[in-house]
């Protein structure tokens, strides 16, 4: 499935651990994290500051569930 990201860029995974991972992949360069766990608070802070949302890192379903209910992810037309 292909996913665009908030203010650009897009990703395709085919399980939400699958998108996370292609999240952090894609984020790397200007957001470098240690794992999955340390890329997810790093994401939620940041959703936090510019948006004032609270996106859950206790699990990745959570944590997909909250990106994509804040709209800083959604699935792309294909």
């Amino acid at each position: 499935m292909k996913y665009e990201i908030l203010g650009g860029g897009h990703v395709t995974a085919a399980t939400d651990l699958g998108l996370v991972q292609a999240l952090r992949q894609d984020s790397q360069a200007w957001a470098p994290s240690v794992g999955i766990e340390d890329f997810m608070e790093g994401m939620a802070d940041r959703c936090r500051t510019q948006k004032g949302v609270t996106v859950r890192t206790n699990g990745i379903a959570n944590f997909v569930a909250d990106l994509k209910e804040h709209g800083f992810i959604s699935q792309a037309s294909e």
